[in-house]
């Protein structure tokens, strides 16, 4: 039964008893015990096989480890050995004085010279373990003395000795070392000045310098070579970089003055006290700082050993400031060049100003020694030395205004991409700049802005801004905010929230000298956005170059100059920057050229309205009969009377008054040219200009006519037209159109016959003022001027609107406009020898009278109309 049981790892041994007996029970054991066996030799082949080479390895380890043992006792057992001999030799022979003869001396002091070289040597190689130099150097000195005395005993006992030459060349050796070991030591980027000194020390004991300057030349060129492998040592970042750069150069100077100058207020460097220890004739001997062997034999060490101290030859133990200045001079030089070139790449690293903040930051938590300024001046360093400010702030100043010119040169290029876009956008749509109508007087639900600083709603479209102006500026601005959010922590040491810190920043005191450089830099963003707004105009007109003076082309004219013109206005960080150091010299400069710029571009459009205007203004030379009948308006009736003794001569006149029809179709055309474009959002220069060269192309037509053969009729109704433009829209500053157009009226005036010109002259004068007067309402915004009808008598206060409170202030007349160049509802005014005027102008029926009471009652009339027209309003209108 027992061999049918093969899977012997799940037997259940509760079932086994129940089901089988002792004997079967017996026989699964058995086969148990086999599997068992089989399996251990199964494992120890697949060991021996996979692991064969640890297994043989480990044998020898252990044979290694037994033989070492073996090999360790035997030594300690002959040393014993040989310390009874030599012990039981002297007991031996110490009542036997005459036996020690001086070969047996000699021999026992060559015995314990090469020992205690042994031994020597042994804890040079601890020394050098322990990072103590300067005694390394001065045991190595020692065995070196040692190993001279051996050489000058008898010739031949030594050329038996052969382990002498071994010993020379490991004492060689030992040299090498300890000198590389020192030199990587003062390569460190922190020392003590105590760590410093004794390596010093160790290189003046064993290279044995001919002057002081040597010294010095080494430890300033061990000092770069430290700088050096900082510069080029692998760090976690360039902050760390740079303050170990930074803890490196002050330790450098700090290290200089103590060991070489004065150490503690002293009269000499820690150098030169501590050498003196050393090789004075009251320092202890260097065999003191050995650890001798336990052995009889010491008492036959020579005197010359017990007795050795380390030589200095150089007499001289000060330094002197004169032999370091030159040094200086060029560490500093060299320094500088090493410094720049190695964080030229790593600051390429750093993509934005608040990064240097940080270098710096963490730069200025750096603590300079106690007396920093003594020792300064004492190694002859410039006044008021400090080593960020020498070797790193020109180097971080830099970097700064490469990242902020980067950051304005990549903000002007998405700047002007985006111009680009709008200019070729706007130009396809329906509603354009070039007619603002549709955006000025359509309202909308955020027409009132909730927040003050929003540029949104009625207080952009009263300044004629539209959404892609918008759009633009604010493209701008936030190119500025960006820069002055990075700057700000640099050169206020605080964060940049918004324009309203501009006080608190502006206010701070520059107390803090890592601010050194802020002046500076506030000149040189001023200067870039300068250049920046140069390139900016540039750009704008470059792009009108090779542009046709077409539609499209007026319309990004017009673009243009209303973007310059809110640049100045909507634009509070680029104005920030512009005035950083609260002058605002350069932003009004940019103001300056802006406006210039933008007027510039609005003179694109006057030209071209010019152009229009040439076509409209030519219908003026059609005067033939037909093409008269069709310009004349209609001409007023006037009846005069003349008395004489006799009677009273009565009879009736004809004056013009209204401009002709076609000079009014060309004012209705320039007015809605005007119109269209929002002439109060228009520059007072370019409104001016507009006028004038409008007025100017109108008047060479009357210029032309009047060289004409004109009848009389013609004569007085372009006499009529050439005044009432002159009232309505030549200023009297304006010389030259002034003259122009009075040589126009004397040339008209020479073809109406003297006599009927005498008598019609007044009255017509008259109704010129009251059609300006009239013309007003609808054409104010061709007035050049808030002043220019002061002379026709319409501006005089009436006084009896005061005690009216029903009557609109803006109806009231007055020399301060409130709504310039807006169409505003003109109020009754008196105007000399026209107040009669009844209000049926042109009926024959109703004729002016000349009489005085007529006039009177006129007058009375209309104003009782007036009063009771705005009563009205008062009532229905604002209750």
């Amino acid at each position: 039964m027992a061999h049918h049981y093969h899977n012997f790892t799940n037997l259940d041994i509760d079932k086994l008893f129940e089901e089988h007996t002792i004997s079967e029970i017996i026989g699964i054991e058995n086969l148990l015990d086999i599997e068992i066996e089989r399996k251990r030799i199964e494992l120890r082949g697949m060991v021996g096989d996979r692991y064969k080479d640890v297994l043989t390895a480990w044998d020898a380890i252990k044979s290694m480890k037994n033989v070492s043992e073996d090999i360790v006792k035997n030594i300690q057992n002959i040393i014993d050995k040989c310390e009874f001999l030599i012990a039981g030799t002297v007991d031996e022979e110490e009542p036997v004085v005459h036996v020690v003869t001086s070969n047996i001396i000699q021999e026992r002091t060559i015995i314990v010279e090469i020992r205690l070289a042994m031994a020597i040597k042994s804890q040079i190689w601890i020394a050098l373990d322990e990072e103590n130099f300067s005694k390394a150097a001065q045991l190595y000195l020692l065995a070196q003395h040692i190993h001279i005395g051996l050489q000058l005993l008898n010739k031949e006992i030594l050329d038996r000795l052969p382990i002498l030459k071994r010993m020379k060349t490991d004492i060689d050796i030992l040299r090498h070392r300890i000198l590389k070991k020192t030199k990587e030591k003062l390569q460190t980027v922190e020392l003590s000045v105590e760590e410093t000194s004794s390596n010093l020390n160790v290189l003046m004991l064993l290279e044995q310098y001919d002057n002081n300057t040597e010294l010095i030349n080494i430890f300033i060129e061990l000092r770069k070579a430290a700088l050096n492998m900082v510069i080029n040592g692998m760090h976690s970042s360039v902050r760390a970089q740079l303050t170990a750069m930074l803890r490196c150069l002050i330790t450098t100077i700090h290290l200089l003055h103590e060991c070489f100058i004065s150490y503690d207020n002293g009269d000499s460097g820690l150098i030169w006290q501590e050498l003196k220890s050393i090789v004075c004739e009251n320092a202890l001997p260097t065999l003191s700082k050995v650890v001798l062997p336990p052995t009889p034999l010491l008492i036959y060490i020579p005197e010359l050993v017990k007795n050795y101290r380390p030589k200095w030859n150089n007499e001289n133990k000060t330094f002197s400031v004169d032999q370091v200045s030159t040094i200086i001079t060029n560490w500093l030089k060299e320094t500088s060049e090493a410094t720049e070139r190695g964080l030229k790449k790593s600051l390429e690293l750093i993509t934005n100003v608040k990064g240097l903040h940080i270098i710096r930051e963490e730069a200025f938590k750096i603590e300079l020694p106690a007396n920093w300024e003594t020792m300064c001046i004492n190694i002859n360093l410039p006044n008021g030395f400090n080593v960020w400010f020498y070797f790193f702030q020109s180097l971080i100043t830099n970097r700064v205004k490469e990242l902020m010119l980067k950051k304005l040169t990549k903000g002007s290029l998405e700047v002007y991409d985006n111009i680009s876009k709008t200019l070729a956008e706007n130009v396809k749509l329906e509603r354009t700049e070039k007619d603002l109508r549709w955006y000025i007087w359509k309202e909308d639900e955020n027409d009132v802005s909730k927040h003050e600083d929003k540029h949104i709603g009625l207080s952009m479209k009263t300044k004629g801004y539209s959404s892609k102006i918008l759009i633009l500026c604010t493209d701008l601005d936030n190119m500025y905010l960006e820069l002055l959010e990075d700057l700000s922590l640099y050169l206020y040491g605080k964060e940049y929230k918004s324009v309203k810190d501009i006080k608190l920043l502006e206010s701070e005191s520059n107390s803090c000298s890592k601010h050194v450089d802020r002046h500076e830099l506030e000149e040189y963003l001023k200067l870039e956005c300068v250049n920046n707004c140069n390139k900016l105009t540039l750009f704008l007109e470059n792009f009108f170059t090779l542009e046709e003076e077409n539609e499209i082309y007026i319309t990004k004219s017009l673009i243009c100059a209303r973007f310059l013109q809110a640049l100045s206005e909507l634009c509070p960080n680029f104005k920030r920057c512009c005035s950083c150091n609260g002058y605002t010299n350069e932003w009004d400069k940019i103001v300056n050229d802006f406006d210039q710029s933008s007027i510039r571009f609005w003179k694109n459009w006057v030209r071209n309205c010019v152009i229009q205007g040439e076509g409209v203004t030519k219908e003026l030379q059609h005067i033939n009969p037909l093409d008269m009948l069709h310009m004349l308006p209609k001409w007023e009736n006037f009846e005069i009377q003349e008395q004489t003794d006799e009677k009273v001569f009565k009879s009736q006149i004809k004056l013009p008054s209204q401009p002709s029809l076609c000079l009014q179709k060309i004012f209705s055309e320039i007015n809605n040219q005007i119109n269209v474009i929002i002439p109060h959002t228009l520059p007072k220069q370019i409104h001016l200009q507009f006028i004038e060269e409008q007025t100017n192309l109108i008047l060479q037509q009357y210029e032309t006519l009047s060289n004409l053969s004109l009848n009389q009729t013609q004569a007085l109704q372009f006499l009529f037209d050439v005044k009432y433009l002159t009232a309505l829209c030549i200023s009297r500053e304006n010389v030259s159109l002034v003259t122009k157009s009075q040589s126009i009226c004397d040339k008209f005036r020479s073809q109406i016959d003297p006599f009927d010109l005498d008598v019609f002259y007044s009255y017509l004068q008259t109704n010129i003022k009251m059609a300006v007067l009239q013309s007003q309402v609808i054409l104010g915004c061709l007035l050049p001027s808030m002043g220019q009808l002061s002379s026709l008598g319409i501006l005089e206060k009436n006084k009896e609107h005061e005690n009216e409170p029903s009557v609109l202030a803006i109806s009231i007349p007055s020399t301060v406009s409130w709504f310039p160049l807006l169409p505003v509802t003109a109020p009754i005014q008196k105007v000399t020898q026209a107040s009669s005027i009844t209000h049926n102008t042109y009926k024959d029926v109703n004729a002016r009278s000349t009489d005085i009471n007529k006039k009177a009652n006129s007058v009375s009339s209309v104003r009782s109309g007036a009063a009771a027209f705005f009563g009205a309003m008062t009532n229905d209108w604002f209750s």
